[in-house]
């Protein structure tokens, strides 16, 4: 029993997602922010990594 919802939860979540990644894929307003959110973030780690800096001084 335990194996069948497993079976069936794991499909239902494979088909949804499925769906949603086409529905993006299509979706030119979801690309643009994408693309810009994941600059941001980028950006951000970069800066975060620039000014934590090294206190090594030997």
């Amino acid at each position: 029993m335990k194996f069948t919802m497993v079976i069936i939860s794991d499909g239902l979540y494979a088909l949804v997602a499925g769906t949603l990644g086409q529905w993006l894929r299509g979706n030119l307003r979801f690309l643009r922010t994408q693309r810009y959110f994941a600059g941001s973030v980028y950006i951000g780690l970069g800066v975060s990594t620039v000014l934590s800096g090294s206190n090594n001084n030997k």
